[in-house]
């Protein structure tokens, strides 16, 4: 019965999809998404461009006012400072709501760079500084 509860949780919830990276140097995608928490359903799935396009999980209702101008700068820092690969996160709590962040960016030179990273409410402090700076301005704009 409780498989049963989580398998419908599920489809109820199905995650955002992802935009795809626009063209042009610069042009960036963020996707989140995530997985536990109690039902392992997560919550609060989106997608945000620079092109100003977003789309969210059936579980939130997406802001029209959304301006990819106001997330730009935390991109750039991500650019220009993530390590790559990402640090690995660990986490030992096996309820929690698990967070995934794919960030894909066109450079100058037209090259795709991809810095992904996953992490749940224990373990947010393992973050590098700009991950979580990049995450707050986005979850500020979907409450």
């Amino acid at each position: 019965m409780f498989a049963l509860l989580i398998v419908t949780a599920a489809l109820l919830s199905p995650q955002a999809p992802a935009l795809l990276l626009p063209d042009g140097n610069g042009a960036w995608t963020i996707h989140v998404t995530s997985s536990g928490g109690f039902l392992g359903t997560g919550y609060r799935d989106f997608s945000v461009s620079s092109e100003g396009k977003i789309v969210c999980g059936q579980d939130l209702r997406c802001p029209k006012d959304f301006r990819a101008s106001d997330v730009q700068p935390f991109v750039e820092m991500i650019h220009s400072t993530l390590p790559v690969p990402p640090v690995a996160v660990v986490s030992i709590c096996s309820d929690c709501i698990r967070r995934t962040i794919s960030i894909r960016l066109r450079d100058s030179m037209g090259i795709v760079q991809v810095y992904s990273a996953s992490w749940d409410d224990t373990t947010r402090g393992q973050l590098p500084p700009e991950v979580v700076r990049v995450y707050d301005a986005i979850a500020v704009l979907m409450k």
